[in-house]
Order: structure tokens, then sequence, then C-alpha cells
């Protein structure tokens, strides 16, 4: 388990979105929280990103691939799906833009640029 510094950027057509700030890294996985959302970012053949707070989103990304992912509300479940994934992953940095899709409905193209380095402090 390693303390990690992170500069995360969440960017559409309507939002732009920055967090800066501490999580932790094990193994493949980063967590962090970003106004009292759990973030959570799982490196492996596909990319998942999963939001936690009043829902749940789980957002399954790869390369050219077009995959469900979950959308859990209180009121109940939506279709969710990314298409068109562009993903560049470095050691310590991910970029990925995609197509997000609820409910058979185009919502944005979105881009997530996540850098993280070893917290010495």
């Amino acid at each position: 388990m390693s303390k990690i510094k992170i500069k995360a950027e969440t960017k559409s057509k309507n939002t732009n979105h920055k967090y800066i700030g501490k999580g932790l890294k094990v193994n493949n996985k980063i967590t962090y929280y970003d106004e009292k959302i759990k973030t959570q970012i799982i490196l492996s053949d596909k990319i998942v990103i999963i939001r936690e707070s009043e829902y749940y989103i789980e957002l399954n990304l790869k390369e050219k691939n077009k995959l469900q992912g979950k959308y859990q509300t209180k009121y109940g479940n939506l279709n969710l799906e990314t298409s068109n994934v562009k993903i560049n992953q470095t050691e310590n940095s991910l970029y990925i833009k995609y197509d997000l899709i609820i409910d058979n409905e185009f919502i944005d193209t979105f881009e997530y640029i996540l850098n993280f380095s070893i917290d010495t402090i």
C-alpha cells in the first residue's frame, strides 16, 4: 500500500471538475475521496472507475470496445455503457476519453485525466 498525491480532472462539453488531494494505491487499485464521493480506479486489462455516494456508478472501459456498466440509485437502476474509448496509460498517469450512454441515450463525451505520485510526506 502506498500513499499517493493525486491530480484528477473530468471534462465534458458542460463540465470541468478538478480534484487535487491524496489517496491510496494498493496493487492495481487507486482509491480517493472527492467531495465525500469514494472514487476507485482499477487498472487491469480494462479500466474500471467506480464512484460511490448516494449512488453507485461503475464504468468499464476498454479501448475500442463498448462495455456495459452499472448506475444504481435509491430510485432504481439505469442501463449504462461506454463506447469509443481511447486510453493512454503510463506508470503514473491515465488518460481516458469515452462516450457515456445511459438508457440508450448519448449523454456526452468525457475525458478523465489522472496523475499520481508517491506521497513522501
